[in-house]
């Protein structure tokens, strides 16, 4: 049986619905709208001395002027692709609905901050193509989710759910997949092929790692946005960590000759250039994020994840006391402003926490090594020979460690006073005196930082063996 995607032309559908319909669960959709058409004449005289990039026989890329472009068009093999004409021209010529908007790449005040922008630049292109011109097979950049509007002209589409592109795999092109799929008709039911006609002002709504093949049936002009918002940062994430895996194992062979900070830049530098973002880049967009919804005021609590609403994603109990949230169609209210904001800032805190976790325990480790080392030769050499510390690091360790050795040389009954090292990062100072607290049955409280936990316990085991010395 051939699937359809769904079709949604009720202009009053909640926001919300689409959210948890398809953006939680990575489905296609087609959102009907207004519907212009193609006039040459008021592009040329607006743009006409834009300059624009033209895709040729599929290959490469040619700038033009627009005007010359569209004196000239008719040409299939001609295709004006990826031009930037929003970082240009702006937006005011349309609005997205609100589900599209709630995007970290194009909508947000770090979207035309070239230097901020972890991306570098927007994801939003116009596309203008004659009859006949199409998009080779392909899944959008970086895992993204994308959107489509045909503002006039038809587009013919052929769409797959994750993983059955793999039946169209290749080895004869640099991309791993065939490049034009209509090739293997046979393989279609194979791999689920859902094909579809998109009509003028309808908008294709394509989900994270759903290949696809665009043919434009007749002359053609769309909008369409890559972006990613909360509902698909995690596929993003596992994107980029398995591109990561195939960057270490290209380079295993040559490990050999970077110290280990260079392989790690060398790595990012390499994933960057290959998917368009890296991991710093990644968690640099989340704490961007993080930050500009710290203002929240009213958090959203639900009844079953309490302020974890990240969890709802993945908890289809939780969508209909989203939807129930409010009605909104074309704009956000208080009450789905504050839940989105509430569900992307808790998200976003997820994943951060997340990657620095192996940091900063790898941090800590490494102090309790040096430590260790001070300790048993009762020296701060250890600490001037280490090549992985910054000049910072050394002069608070060597603060730390010259006390502690000092207070070494006091009773051993004494239990060790705290260790607090702050090397200018609140999220490393915060793990490096880790608190254990104990409630004695009396209702007393004890409070132990890691160093005099161990003091305690060795204590205690001492007492043990004086009570009972079998044990």
């Amino acid at each position: 049986m051939t699937r359809e995607i769904p079709r949604i032309h009720d202009q009053s559908t909640p926001w919300l619905k689409l959210l948890v319909e398809f953006g939680f669960q990575n489905e296609p959709f087609i959102l009907g709208s207004e519907n212009g058409r193609l006039n040459n004449e008021y592009l040329k005289k607006s743009y006409g001395n834009a300059i624009v990039p033209t895709l040729v026989n599929g290959t490469s890329y040619e700038l033009t002027t627009l005007t010359e472009f569209l004196e000239n068009m008719g040409d299939p093999n001609v295709y004006l692709k990826d031009w930037h004409f929003q970082n240009e021209f702006g937006t005011s010529m349309y609005t997205p609905n609100p589900f599209f908007s709630r995007d970290f790449v194009n909508c947000e005040t770090w979207t035309s901050n070239n230097d901020e922008n972890p991306f570098g630049d927007d994801y939003r292109f116009v596309y203008i193509g004659a009859a006949g011109s199409w998009t080779k097979f392909h899944a959008d950049v970086v895992c993204s989710y994308s959107w489509s509007a045909n503002i006039c002209g038809r587009k013919k589409w052929f769409m797959m759910s994750p993983g059955s592109e793999e039946v169209f795999k290749s080895s004869s092109t640099d991309s791993g997949y065939v490049e034009d799929i209509r090739e293997y008709q046979e393989l279609f039911e194979q791999a689920n092929v859902i094909t579809f006609i998109q009509e003028p002002g309808e908008i294709v709504f394509v989900p994270s790692n759903w290949y696809h093949q665009v043919h434009n049936l007749e002359d053609t002009i769309s909008i369409n946005h890559n972006w990613m918002n909360s509902t698909n940062l995690g596929l993003v994430r596992d994107f980029l960590s398995k591109r990561e895996e195939d960057v270490r194992n290209e380079l295993s062979d040559c490990i050999d000759s970077f110290t280990e900070e260079e392989f790690e830049e060398k790595v990012e530098d390499i994933l960057y250039a290959d998917a368009r973002l890296n991991k710093s880049k990644f968690l640099k967009l989340c704490e961007l994020v993080r930050e500009s919804r710290s203002t929240r005021k009213d958090d959203y609590d639900c009844r079953n994840h309490g302020l974890e609403v990240w969890k709802c994603i993945s908890s289809p109990d939780c969508y209909s006391s989203i939807t129930s949230i409010c009605s909104c169609s074309i704009s956000f209210c208080a009450k789905c402003s504050n839940f989105v904001k509430q569900l992307e800032y808790s998200i976003v805190s997820r994943f951060l926490d997340v990657h620095r976790e192996p940091v900063i325990n790898a941090t800590i480790i490494r102090y309790g090594e040096l430590f260790k080392a001070c300790h048993s030769s009762n020296s701060i050499d250890y600490l001037q020979k280490a090549e992985d510390l910054t000049e910072e690091e050394k002069v608070e360790l060597k603060k730390t460690v010259t006390q502690k050795l000092a207070n070494a040389s006091r009773s051993e009954d004494d239990i060790p006073w705290n260790v607090n090292i702050v090397i200018g990062n609140s999220h490393v100072a915060k793990s490096l005196r880790p608190i254990i607290n104990i409630k004695m049955p009396s209702g007393e409280n004890f409070e132990f930082d890691i160093d005099s936990f161990a003091q305690f316990r060795q204590q205690l085991a001492q007492t043990v063996l004086v009570v009972n010395p079998q044990e």
